[in-house]
């Protein structure tokens, strides 16, 4: 079972001591930012910790609610340019895996399961019932497939954003290209969970999260995500991330008849628009669309076409 390794642990928590000045630093300005940057939802108590939500729009004549789910390392914010549209329809929720924007706690194991369990958790905790539409991106995908593959008789659709095909983290279908990515990802982001501690991303002007926000969206995802918190949640996701793809590749089918509908960055890899074609049979009613002129988070390039692919699934 993936974790973060003690020894990874450990020169981690021996940085922090050696650096001890720039570690308060660090914690005093994370807690500063926090503070300055209130929470826009409210924080609902799972467990050992507190995950944050943002609940906006009304069910009208029994119409689904909506799910939001990031992308690796990413949260609420994220759909900033996407919730407001939709609750003109219906209720709709995003919110922050733990670890991540303003929620508390930190998992052991962050895993897809983990993950469709605690925002099981969650939906009971704020009394929202089915039927849902799952919106993922990302490797929030790969979660919202896991979610609907379980549970089908809660799901009424689908909706994949640029979502990661579960083949792109198991060894024996990972590209030499694509392996050689992963190294270096993993890399990046072991010295950003090292070196977060004592504040270096922070002086770097790294940040964990989306980028090209409006301004005033954009500030508080990079405050928030400069974090120790957010620097391990996104490491420990993506060293998971092989027992996260055998969980999808060995969950049931979905239903034949669940609508899914597929977009596709236009303005990616080969390779990546390869493995997006791996996503079209999913089930009988699933539907392509290319998005010629998005990179890789069209919920921020091009909103729009997020819109109103949840819109015809409503309607």
């Amino acid at each position: 079972m993936a974790q973060i390794p003690f020894i990874e642990r450990s020169v981690r928590s021996a940085i922090s001591v050696v650096g001890f000045p720039l570690s308060i630093c660090q914690t005093l300005v994370t807690q500063y930012q926090l503070h300055k940057n209130k929470p826009k939802g409210q924080l609902y108590r799972i467990g050992q910790r507190s995950l944050h939500a943002v609940v906006t729009g009304e069910t009208k004549h029994d119409q689904p609610t909506v799910i939001l789910e990031s992308g690796m390392g990413g949260f609420s914010l994220d759909w900033s340019l996407v919730q407001p549209e939709i609750s003109k329809h219906t209720k709709v929720i995003s919110y922050d895996r733990s670890s991540f924007g303003w929620s508390t706690g930190a998992m052991d194991r962050a895993t897809c399961q983990n993950y469709v369990q605690e925002l099981r958790l969650l939906l009971n905790e704020m009394n929202l019932k089915p039927p849902y539409i799952l919106v993922g991106h990302s490797y929030g995908g790969m979660m919202m497939r896991l979610f609907a593959a379980q549970h089908p008789e809660e799901v009424k659709g689908l909706i994949l954003v640029d979502s990661t095909h579960e083949s792109r983290y198991l060894d024996d279908s990972m590209s030499q290209h694509r392996n050689v990515e992963r190294e270096k990802n993993l890399r990046l982001f072991r010295l950003g969970y090292l070196l977060s501690p004592i504040g270096l991303p922070r002086l770097l002007k790294r940040h964990i999260g989306a980028n090209r926000l409006p301004t005033h969206i954009q500030s508080k995802v990079t405050a928030l995500g400069r974090s120790n918190k957010a620097f391990r949640a996104v490491y420990l996701e993506l060293i998971c991330t092989e027992e996260s793809a055998v969980q999808l590749k060995n969950a049931p089918p979905l239903k034949e008849d669940m609508p899914v509908i597929v977009l596709s960055a236009g303005k990616q890899s080969e390779d990546w628009k390869k493995s997006q074609e791996e996503l079209l049979n999913l089930t009988k009613r699933t539907k392509r669309i290319m998005v010629e002129d998005s990179w890789h988070s069209i919920q921020i390039y091009q909103p729009h076409v997020v819109v109103e692919a949840i819109k015809s699934l409503l309607n």
